[in-house]
């Protein structure tokens, strides 16, 4: 069986599915995080894995309308 679930339904989404979703690039999202526009979980201790909350990347689109 194949499950699909839309990325707006998940708490959180990935970096790469930011990526696509946003429209820009890695770098861009990471500075983002970092001013604060938007909101992330860091988690894994060798390689780290962003986890950016799916809220704040629907409020980034809002405002963009």
């Amino acid at each position: 069986m194949n499950y699909m679930v839309k990325w707006e339904d998940r708490p959180v989404i990935t970096l790469t599915e930011a990526v696509m979703v946003l429209g820009l690039s890695p770098s861009t999202i990471k500075r983002r995080i970092n001013t604060g526009q938007l909101k992330s979980v860091k988690r894994g201790s060798n390689l780290e894995r962003i986890l950016i909350y799916t809220a704040s990347v629907q409020k980034m689109l809002k405002e963009v309308e």
